[in-house]
């Protein structure tokens, strides 16, 4: 019950709900009970046929779009193998970019020596020059960028700066010295870590290793932990807890180990990119997602997101997706890849991409013969009604209700206008009503499909946007 015995209202905002999971859903079910009901699908993200888009070099990679320069621009890890015997190698950051995110030029730096050469794409080498890894772009607010367009999180292991640092650029080419901070002092995690701002908690989210608490004994470091500062630039406290470990489902698949999982926050949810990992060998990525950033949920038959290409192709061995760009109506993920195991010396990287729809990792899908979907009830925070869609096949109309799913007072009755086509923002209106008018008055969206429909989400948009 809400308060004072009244029926619980959840408040939503401006922000796209998404039907990754029954977060918002009060009950959902299939015209004909004989058959499916609605049903939650996965939609898994396509390859592109120009893959691989860098070929032969490649590491961990960030992506990020430049309006202004009409550029994609993009870093990754890259790799030097120093010798063999005694073992030695070390890491640097590479830059790469394109006018359309397909076609890419890996521009020459020559600022940085890196095998043995100037004549590279390095643009940071670390801040003592021997060593910079898990490079990670973070989208911070405007405020504690310090004046940078870009701001990274990388590691070093040079004996004078141990651990995790920050630094800030105005073109992503040159960083500047001066605003190096070793934020994570002594403490190197090991692999992809990510930082995220969360808007609703005002603070910032590391997504890690436990390496403080676990070495690689039977691979206990590799799992997925959290840590949190509300201040970006300053000595963070290192208390990492682990906040998602394999199960039996992990190891029935082989990969009873967590590579990483760099996470983006979108959406009022955590989307985790997981890298599921069979020890000394292959690694894929499949999605986790959070509301919390501390449960993290995986879908029950553990789809693939990015799965490795067939034997004999250059990303047969390993997987690295991380994050997405918005493109258009479409999320593009970038992700290195491999064409060997974990444990292999000879493995050829390089960089795919990967696309999808717009919020379309997951929707609700009716059956053939139709079916409804009820929202929980929900503070309408005002604005017209947007729902992301494919009802190509059909159509879908909506109901506006109350708590007892009758009509809302005042407000037409009858469904709205018919919906169809495939658009991830169509507008839904009544022909004598305006769901604008419900502004701050809590109602239940009835979602009643005719017909087979994909519906990922909807959105409350305000009049401004």
């Amino acid at each position: 019950m809400g308060t004072q015995g009244l029926p619980r209202v959840t408040e939503i905002h401006h922000d796209p709900q998404l039907f990754v999971d029954d977060f918002l859903v009060d009950n959902r079910w299939a015209d004909d009970h004989r058959a499916e009901s609605v049903r939650r699908v996965f939609h898994q993200p396509v390859k592109h046929a120009a893959n691989p888009v860098i070929a032969g070099d490649g590491g961990y990679v960030n992506v990020v779009r430049d309006d202004e320069a009409g550029l994609f621009r993009m870093w990754y890890q890259a790799y030097w193998d120093i010798s063999y015997e005694p073992r030695k190698y070390t890491y640097a950051v590479a830059y790469a970019e394109s006018p359309d995110g397909i076609h890419w030029k890996l521009p020459r730096i020559r600022r940085h020596s890196f095998k043995n050469t100037l004549d590279n794409n390095i643009v940071f080498a670390g801040p003592f020059g021997d060593h910079a890894s898990c490079q990670f772009i973070v989208d911070a607010p405007e405020e504690d960028r310090r004046g940078y367009r870009y701001v990274m999180l990388h590691g070093t292991r040079s004996a004078e700066g141990h651990g995790m640092h920050l630094i800030g650029s105005h073109d992503g080419i040159e960083w500047d010295p001066a605003s190096s901070s070793l934020i994570f002092p002594g403490y190197r995690p090991d692999t992809h870590s990510s930082i995220l701002w969360d808007p609703r908690l005002r603070t910032y989210v590391c997504f890690t290793r436990a390496t403080n608490l676990y070495d690689d004994t039977n691979g206990l470091r590799r799992r997925v932990a959290r840590l949190e500062s509300p201040n970006l630039w300053d000595t963070w406290p290192i208390y990492p807890e682990n906040v998602l470990i394999p199960d039996e489902l992990d190891e029935r698949s082989g990969h009873p180990l967590f590579y990483g999982m760099p996470t983006q926050y979108y959406a009022g949810i955590y989307w985790g990119f997981l890298w599921p990992y069979a020890y000394g060998g292959d690694i894929h990525t499949e999605l986790a997602f959070s509301r919390d950033g501390w449960n993290f949920q995986r879908l029950p038959e553990r789809p693939r997101l990015v799965d490795r290409g067939p034997e004999g192709s250059w990303d047969a061995g390993m997987v690295f997706a991380s994050t997405w760009l918005e493109v258009g109506d479409e999320w593009w993920l970038y992700y290195s890849g491999t064409d060997g195991g974990h444990n292999s010396r000879e493995n050829v990287p390089g960089i795919g991409l990967a696309r999808v729809r717009k919020e379309g990792f997951v929707s609700l899908r009716s059956p053939a013969g139709g079916g409804t979907v009820v929202t929980k009830l929900m503070r309408w925070p005002g604005g017209r009604l947007l729902v992301n869609a494919d009802a190509s096949k059909s159509e879908f109309t909506v109901l506006a209700t109350g708590y007892d799913r009758k009509p809302v007072d005042g407000f037409d009755p009858a469904p709205s206008l018919p919906v169809t086509g495939d658009r991830v923002r169509h507008e839904v209106v009544w022909a004598h009503g305006d769901i604008r008018a419900l502004g701050g008055k809590p109602i239940r969206l009835e979602f009643v499909m005719h017909g087979e429909v994909d519906l990922f989400g909807f959105q409350a948009v305000p009049e401004e946007a």
